[in-house]
């Protein structure tokens, strides 16, 4: 490629493209023209390691070959069937496939384009749900959900979310929401031990329950981590004493495992760790492998069977691309993978040297928390500013390692496939750029 024509790439991109949570008017980020493995190369040639998995969702790397394959063979066929009224064996098979592994009883799928798409079915199904019963239970209309919740960016999982900087702006646009605190373990500098931590949570969310059971459609919570919150992590029992009060008090669970589902957690869907089964689960990110746009909502048949009877009853949602057989063809690769990996010695090592990296940069001047499960991990800064999470990760550039900061958290989120070598140069990264950054403090 033309020095012309890199200039002409980053200009377009600077002036064309309107990225993603970030400010234009500042924006100079990388082009990146190939990948491999966990390796992404840019327009100049540089080879950066990918240790986000392309904001989580990049699972097994790039350019897995049974992946590729996988979509290689399904164009052969048909590259997209609409989902309204007709389907494709491909897309059927990944539907019995995801019941398969999904948590028990959860025997319907209902295919969506993104994260927050999935979560707004969820809702809908949640609330035509109890519209449909026998007596139908009119006032079951609101949603009770975390502090700093985090569920996309519609205007429907904006209502449920908690985050200032993301959310407040859009405040006239929504619906009011029952919120509860944001459940924290015992890292955060909190003097208390796990177990009362969530005790004296879940007794805060009894006394919401009380109040309000009558009115809730469901309660919708991110399983053991929150991701966009900042990377928090919940007290011990915590999701299972939810769902337990779900079941007292009659009302549904839904589970968002989107960003820590398919074993970024060491278990193939996060709720698994407190053998939790929701009424509803939302899937998406490395469903695909990080390949081609899919989720999915997962519903039990108790959920499935209030909407069977007279067209009055139907579920009128939909999506142009949902259950798109290219994508398809990708997930049903890509869960084999996760099958396999999880399965591996490698993934286990893997997991352990995540761990034991993540205690020895806890002991950094520059770090106020550090905690990690399955391949998922968190460096939080000591000063609260954005700015030195920002900094951090540009000295992560300097060994060519990309990381992507959250407020003044650094989430850690390597392809499952990432070597030992690998690993150990992006532990090594943070160590480098942590002494950089502490030097200010």
């Amino acid at each position: 490629m033309s020095p012309d024509e890199i200039n002409d790439l980053h200009r377009l991109d600077r002036s064309v493209v309107w990225h993603a949570f970030s400010q234009m008017d500042q924006y100079d980020g990388l082009v990146i023209e190939s990948a491999e493995g966990c390796w992404l190369k840019d327009i100049h040639g540089r080879s950066i390691l990918d240790g986000a998995s392309s904001l989580w969702c990049n699972t097994h790397g790039h350019r897995h070959p049974a992946i590729d394959a996988a979509i290689r063979s399904q164009l052969d066929r048909v590259a997209h069937v609409t989902n309204l009224g007709m389907s494709h064996p491909t897309t059927i098979q990944l539907a019995g496939q995801l019941v398969r592994i999904g948590p028990r009883g959860l025997n319907h799928v209902f295919f969506c384009g993104d994260g927050a798409s999935a979560v707004e079915v969820a809702m809908k199904m949640a609330f035509q749900f109890w519209q449909q019963q026998s007596p139908p239970q009119v006032h079951r209309t609101k949603f009770l959900v975390l502090g700093n919740a985090y569920h996309g960016d519609t205007v429907g999982t904006v209502a449920l979310g908690g985050i200032g900087r993301f959310h407040s702006m859009f405040g006239p646009l929504l619906f009011p929401v029952v919120r509860g605190p944001c459940p924290r373990n015992a890292s955060y500098g909190q003097s208390v031990a796990d177990a009362d931590l969530c005790k004296a949570y879940l007794d805060e969310y009894r006394a919401l329950l009380e109040t309000h059971a009558n009115e809730i459609a469901a309660v919708i919570v991110e399983p053991i981590v929150q991701c966009a919150a900042g990377m928090v992590f919940h007290p011990a029992g915590f999701l299972c004493g939810i769902a337990d009060l779900c079941r007292e008090f009659d009302t549904l669970l839904v589970v968002d495992e989107i960003a820590v589902g398919f074993a970024r957690t060491g278990r193939f869907f996060a709720c698994e760790h407190e053998g939790v089964v929701p009424d509803l689960m939302c899937i998406g990110k490395g469903l695909t492998g990080g390949y081609l746009p899919m989720s999915a909502t997962l519903a039990s048949t108790r959920i499935y069977e209030a909407f069977l009877g007279d067209s009055a009853r139907t579920l009128y949602h939909g999506h142009t691309y949902g259950g798109n057989p290219l994508a398809a063809a990708a997930a049903a690769a890509s869960i084999d993978l996760t099958i396999e990996r999880l399965q591996s010695d490698d993934f286990a090592q893997r997991q352990k040297q995540l761990s034991a990296g993540i205690q020895r940069l806890s002991t950094h001047r520059a770090v106020y928390r550090a905690e990690s499960l399955g391949l998922l991990g968190v460096l939080e800064l000591q000063s609260a500013s954005p700015t030195m999470a920002v900094g951090l990760c540009r000295h992560l550039m300097d060994r060519n390692v990309w990381l992507r900061p959250l407020g003044n958290t650094i989430p850690i989120v390597p392809p499952l496939v990432i070597s030992e070598s690998e690993l150990e140069l992006l532990l090594d990264a943070l160590e480098y750029g942590l002494d950089l950054i502490g030097k200010v403090l």
